[in-house]
């Protein structure tokens, strides 16, 4: 999938999403959790396994239950585990787990701890940060969200709030049929018109 589409010229780039800076300025929360994050040092900490901040807080489509998802890219898993056993293991709720390959998503390391009340969670597979489905789904879900506007945004934080995920949710609000973390994967390469076109959305 072509991670630099150049007609997305407005800070909807893989790029732009890289560092902390955009989850600072999402949301209040985002800010908060930018600076858990800073502390502590994590990213630092990963900097060796290109680490990206995904999910919705960097969107600002966050719930209160929402946490923190860092994606990483490792070529050994086991390595990695015992890396993050070092270095997180100390922190309040620390899990370590391999998850197996599924049809879509190879084996993956995932850990989850809570650092000053804010749930993190690190995604490690052997394919590279932006390349994962975690960090495309975002993207897309981001430019859907620049499309759509805020009104959008409100309710699909309202289908969260009753339990639904985050792409079945954008699914049934654009009426989007099949799978929906496939169909909003299949849309990373549009333009900004061609989205809207898919949308029926009026472009400013």
């Amino acid at each position: 999938m072509n991670q630099t589409v150049m007609d997305w010229s407005h800070g909807l780039s893989a790029a732009d999403f890289r560092g902390l800076d955009r989850l600072g300025k999402a949301s209040a929360r985002g800010l908060a959790a930018a600076g858990i994050v800073r502390k502590y040092r994590i990213l630092d900490l990963l900097a060796d396994f290109d680490p990206v901040i995904a999910g919705t807080l960097p969107i600002a489509i966050d719930t209160a239950t929402s946490d923190i998802d860092i994606l990483c890219h490792v070529t050994d898993l086991e390595t990695f585990r015992e890396f993050c056993q070092g270095q997180f293991g100390t922190f309040d709720q620390f899990s370590c787990h391999e998850r197996s390959a599924t049809a879509n998503v190879g084996a993956a390391v995932v850990v989850n701890f809570v650092c000053d009340d804010l749930p993190i969670e690190i995604f490690a597979t052997n394919h590279p940060s932006t390349a994962q489905y975690g960090f495309i789904h975002m993207l897309v879900e981001a430019r859907i969200l620049a499309l759509m506007g805020g009104g959008f945004a409100d309710e699909v934080r309202a289908l969260k709030e009753s339990g639904i995920k985050t792409e079945p949710a954008f699914a049934r609000l654009l009426e989007i049929s099949g799978d929906p973390y496939i169909a909003l994967a299949e849309m990373i390469d549009l333009s900004p018109d061609q989205l809207a076109a898919k949308l029926h959305v009026t472009r400013d």
